[in-house]
């Protein structure tokens, strides 16, 4: 059994009318359209009206960090909502009592695609996340009942998947949801529920996390 073999339908599963997912731009790409709409201000010069040391502006730019305690400042110089910036969620301006909300960036799960990180992310609805968490959205349907197209799917990249627990795995250039299946020689085995589909080897390549959170009825 997998480490966490506790990947019920029960113990899986979240609805949820309206979820928290953010598909707005990168923190770089929304940093850059606010200095832009700053007067196209520049590094040095936002580093000296947030307080903060240029090379955290540069590295957020870049694309070199994704999470900054020193974002508020920025948020507050730009005259942007921090949660925007912080997320793309929301609109870009707001008002003084939006400007600085507190980000619990300890509940952020990165977003992932077949390309690799999205620059995205959710919030995990069980709390605080492990740096191995990943979600992925199910743009199709995958071959398991609990999901859809539209679900999200948590998965941790650290488990040891056993029989029953729900994986995802990376076949033929495709992230999509499996049945994982131990065989009597310890190896593994990807199935589906349609019985007449023939099980696929789980390759450690191909194989991506157990799945901890479903989320069903996503509406973007």
């Amino acid at each position: 059994m997998g480490i966490k073999n506790i990947n019920t339908i029960r113990n899986l599963t979240r609805n949820t009318l309206r979820y928290n997912f953010y598909t707005m731009k990168t923190i770089a790409e929304r940093l850059k359209h606010a200095m832009h709409h700053a007067g196209d201000i520049s590094q040095k010069g936002l580093a000296e009206a947030a307080g903060v040391s240029q090379p955290t502006i540069w590295k957020l730019l870049n694309n070199k960090t994704k999470k900054s305690k020193e974002l508020p400042s920025i948020a507050g110089a730009l005259g942007v909502n921090l949660e925007w910036l912080a997320t793309g969620k929301g609109e870009m301006a707001g008002s003084e009592q939006t400007l600085h909300p507190r980000i619990d960036f300890s509940r952020l799960v990165p977003v992932w695609d077949e390309n690799g990180d999205t620059g995205d992310y959710i919030t995990s609805p069980g709390g605080k996340t492990e740096k191995s968490w990943r979600a992925y959205v199910m743009r199709r349907n995958s071959g398991i009942e609990e999901a859809p197209a539209g679900t999200i799917i948590i998965v941790d990249t650290a488990i040891e998947p056993g029989t029953d627990d729900i994986v995802l795995a990376m076949m033929s250039g495709r992230v999509s949801a499996y049945r994982y299946v131990t065989g009597t020689d310890g190896s593994g085995f990807l199935s589906v529920d349609d019985k007449r589909v023939p099980m696929a080897s789980a390759s450690k390549d191909s194989l991506i996390g157990v799945a901890i959170y479903l989320i069903r009825d996503l509406r973007v």
